[in-house]
């Protein structure tokens, strides 16, 4: 039987009431943020709403490649397989629709009117149609949200507000924007108040002093909310809009809402947060930091740096819990184009998935894109790759997984879990760094692929001597020596400069993790060995890919 858009919508606002997802919700949540134009081709269950298609999705052509709402269904089970529960996808209004100077409105973020869907992605049905699979499959929607720099065709010699008011916007009394003039990043007044763009496509910054403007979103958001039964907000460029509007927008909106301040201050983007104006923002300064500790010149950078962000993240947010964690977005590039090194990379998304936060994986980080640097080319059709189930997809599924069941479970070190214990450092050197948070402790290093001949110890993991660890990664078992001290050795061939997450055997088996853990591992400072085979480091060995699907349950 197939519902009408308008039985689909009643439906959906029906249910808002109890499936609004508030941070402390959304806080154990993987998000998997995507371009709908480029997630999914169109299909026979979900028709191309652009003619032609191209038969190749070129990136550099910045045009519609065919992706739709509908299309994104197609691929929900490649996105469980990986362990994600919730999506965040690029804007669903009506933009612009005709040919710029920079080509065109593909990505969805040149807003026009936000009472208006965009038609290239599809319906109101195919929405709701959207929501309501995420919904069955108890897996959240996040929606972009593009309210402000309007975009307009320059065809008059001013570039006054007064002249450039479209007739294509929701907005046209010039006193619904701020005055012309282009922006100052160095001034974070200029940010608020000027314009994006250029003389070529200038993106006219909405007056969201007006009150006019600020009862029409804030029912905009509200009304929107609802209808679609939406879970969770991303809010575009929240740097660019003054603070106190979004405080009255995001309680308007309802649920949980985190903004784009693309800054790599900790007290500037912590301050969105801290003072109510929404519930997280996207963790732009430890972005930074993991891409300078896990960077391809690796000895340039040093462990005891990123402990300190570490420190700064959870010192400086009132709840880093919900701060997004990225390795890449839309905007940046790609992180194996700046990191070529597998190992580095997988000790990215290990301290990506493990710290303190909700982590986002952007479309294309788990096949390992890394077309070009940044935008239009780190924007590519995901289809190419067959959505293989590869090295670093099953890496992704393993720490969502391993992250998941650590919050499920309720295990617990000293009394605290894994959710509300923070990420304290036990050890580190200029190459490695490990962390205690609960009932694990997870290692991350700078040393790439190429095995070293020396080891990283750990005096005092805080668990007794001759206690048996799990690898939950490898499924590799360790026992602690004196004191609980643990030494993570380099030199064995294959492995490198591998991540580690270890738990006891005890919590690795209420895990439902490791079940049959391999007896093979480096032997901790003054332990024995009588508790592992006569050569540990020479029995049962595997290659680092070989580790994913070797004795995992």
């Amino acid at each position: 039987m197939r519902f009408t858009a308008a039985a689909l919508l009643a439906v959906a606002a029906s249910l808002h009431s109890v499936n609004a997802a508030n941070a402390d919700e959304w806080r154990s949540r993987s998000i998997y943020q995507l371009l709908t134009d480029r997630f999914a081709p169109p299909s026979a269950d979900a028709p191309a709403r652009t003619n032609p298609v191209p038969e190749t999705c070129d990136p550099v052509a910045q045009t519609w490649c065919g992706g739709t709402w509908l299309s994104i269904i197609d691929k929900l089970d490649y996105l469980q397989g990986m362990g994600i529960d919730a999506i965040w996808i690029s804007p669903v209004h009506q933009n612009i629709d005709v040919h710029t100077p920079y080509n065109y409105a593909y990505h969805g973020y040149w807003v026009n009117d936000v009472t208006k869907l965009n038609a290239r992605f599809g319906s109101e049905e195919d929405l709701v149609t959207l929501i309501t699979e995420l919904h069955k499959r108890n897996m959240y929607i996040m929606i972009d949200i593009a309210i402000n720099s309007i975009p307009t065709l320059n065809q008059n010699d001013s570039l006054s507000s007064e002249s450039l008011a479209a007739d294509n916007s929701m907005w046209t009394d010039p006193a619904y924007f701020h005055k012309q003039c282009w922006i100052d990043y160095s001034n974070q007044t200029s940010c608020e108040y000027c314009w994006f763009g250029d003389a070529n496509l200038p993106l006219m910054d909405v007056n969201t002093e007006n009150p006019y403007v600020i009862s029409t979103l804030n029912s905009f958001i509200k009304d929107f909310v609802t209808k679609y039964n939406i879970d969770g907000l991303r809010l575009d460029a929240g740097k660019h809009i003054p603070g106190q509007f979004w405080s009255g927008f995001t309680q308007s909106a309802g649920v949980f809402t985190t903004g784009e301040v693309y800054d790599g201050s900790w007290q500037f983007t912590s301050s969105y947060q801290n003072q109510g104006w929404m519930d997280s923002v996207l963790g732009f300064p430890m972005n930074g930091a993991i891409s300078k500790a896990f960077s391809i010149k690796p000895k340039n950078s040093n462990m005891t740096d990123f402990g300190v962000a570490v420190g700064q993240a959870l010192s400086s947010y009132n709840n880093p819990r919900v701060i997004g964690n990225f390795l890449e977005n839309h905007d940046m590039a790609r992180f194996r184009n700046i990191t070529a090194d597998p190992v580095l990379a997988y000790n990215a998304m290990v301290a990506q998935f493990m710290i303190e936060g909700i982590p986002v994986t952007y479309y294309g980080q788990e096949q390992d894109l890394a077309n070009g640097h940044d935008d239009p080319y780190n924007r590519a059709a995901l289809w190419p790759t067959n959505y293989e189930n590869g090295t670093t997809y099953q890496r992704i599924a393993r720490l969502n997984l391993i992250r998941k069941q650590l919050i499920t479970s309720g295990l617990q070190f000293n009394g605290k879990s894994y959710m509300d214990d923070n990420s304290t450092a036990i050890g580190v050197t200029q190459n490695d760094i490990a962390f205690r948070k609960g009932p694990i402790i997870y290692t991350l290093n700078n040393r790439g692929s190429p095995e070293e001949n020396t080891s990283f110890g750990i005096n005092a993991t805080g668990w007794p001597s001759q206690t048996a660890l799990i690898d939950l990664l490898s499924c590799q078992q360790y026992i602690t020596g004196a004191g609980g001290s643990l030494s993570i050795s380099y030199a064995q061939p294959g492995y490198g400069g591998l991540p580690y997450i270890f738990a006891t055997a005890g919590d690795a088996k209420a895990l439902g993790i490791c079940v049959k853990a391999t007896q093979v591992g480096v032997l901790a400072p003054n332990s024995t060995s009588a508790a592992l085979p006569s050569s540990p480091m020479s029995v049962g060995l595997m290659g680092a890919a070989a580790l994913l699907t070797a004795s995992l349950f």
